[in-house]
């Protein structure tokens, strides 16, 4: 897919592509703890989640990344563009794609939100705690999103400034500052729990370290074999080099029979990037398909469900203003909740999508 460009001189036309990706696992999905603006950090499985993905999106070339400003999705967001090894743009940070506010139920368990929404008479769907916004302000935020984030590519990137994109050799990314607006609001604790979680590998258990504080993480340096360079291999004894080596082999297991990005890219595309939260996704695409009409297929059955951990949904869009300087947005399904990256083809064992027992 290119960027199409218009002749007729009143009518103004640009496409590109739109990828939504839910952050990694945090330990709060992990216990069942409902986060909504609780600024929780990523587990140690998220990390690796949120790794195998950067290294199955590597090659992709991203024109525009834009994250919320919530740590789980903004390092999900950075672990994407570390791996990458094309995208030119810088990430910017948005509150507007910042979890739904779940209110009082913010720090507790679905269950406890089930029963309450019960005790109330509410379905469970349509129910909003105390405090919490509505799904309608989660979606009207989110629009409000994607209504500017399109107005700005069209104004920059459509037919009637085909020759200022032409001449650009690299893509500048839409300017946004993050909010004064602080957390203070929703500055509960969640306690982590004590207890490990590891993935099973057959006879053994990687118990995979538990720091989360810099993307640049233990994690990420254990699991790139490059980094151990051949001085600091000559000065470890060969009791350690062969421990090390039988480590890096466990988490080697990880990316061997990951799968790539099945998505063609031009250079001469638009690629907007969008990491954010479970309810923000659903109710943007709830936007796609009940304001837009766009046909999301046999995916209408499940359109209220939560998209996996490092889920991609994958649109083309089409931006456009008529004769009448109308504007109309048009979108076509690429891909929907696909999480192929999170699946080792070579051993089961190995696999990072796991069943988390909340996804708010």
């Amino acid at each position: 897919m290119r960027t199409i460009l218009q002749t007729t001189r009143n009518v103004d036309h640009v496409r590109f592509n739109l990828t939504l990706v839910r952050h990694a696992e945090t330990h709060a999905n992990a216990e069942g703890i409902i986060q909504g603006l609780i600024d929780t950090e990523l587990s140690t499985i998220g990390y690796l989640q949120c790794q195998a993905l950067g290294r199955h999106l590597q090659s992709h070339r991203f024109t525009h990344i834009y994250s919320s400003d919530l740590k789980r999705a903004s390092e999900t967001a950075r672990q994407i563009r570390t791996h990458n090894r094309v995208s030119l743009c810088d990430i910017q940070y948005d509150p507007l794609l910042r979890e739904r506010m779940y209110g009082i139920a913010q720090g507790r368990t679905r269950q406890w939100l089930r029963e309450l929404a019960k005790e109330n008479g509410v379905p469970y769907a349509n129910f909003t705690p105390p405090g919490a916004e509505s799904s309608g302000q989660v979606r009207e935020r989110v629009v409000s999103f994607f209504r500017q984030l399109t107005h700005e590519i069209l104004e920059k990137y459509g037919s009637k400034s085909s020759e200022t994109f032409a001449k650009e050799n690299n893509y500048q990314v839409l300017s946004r500052s993050v909010s004064s607006e602080d957390l203070s609001s929703s500055s509960q604790s969640i306690s982590r729990s004590t207890r490990k979680r590891s993935l099973s590998t057959g006879n053994c258990q990687l118990d995979l370290p538990t720091t989360t504080q810099s993307y640049h993480s233990s994690v990420d340096s254990a699991l790139d074999v490059s980094s151990i360079s051949s001085d600091q291999q000559s000065v470890a004894s060969s009791t350690s080099i062969i421990s090390r080596n039988n480590s890096f082999e466990k988490y080697r297991m990880f990316w061997k029979g990951l799968p790539r990005s099945p998505y063609e890219n031009h250079f001469s595309d638009l690629d907007v990037l969008i990491v954010s939260h479970g309810a923000v996704i659903r109710e943007l695409i709830k936007y796609f398909v009940c304001d837009l009409q766009t046909d999301i297929g046999k995916h209408l059955d499940t359109i209220q469900d939560i998209a996996p951990n490092t889920s991609i949904t994958r649109f083309e869009v089409t931006c456009a203003t008529n004769d009448e300087l109308i504007p109309t947005t048009t979108l076509e399904l690429i891909d929907y909740h696909q999480k192929t990256h999170l699946t080792n083809t070579i051993n089961d064992e190995y696999n990072l999508d796991v069943v988390n027992k909340c996804s708010l």
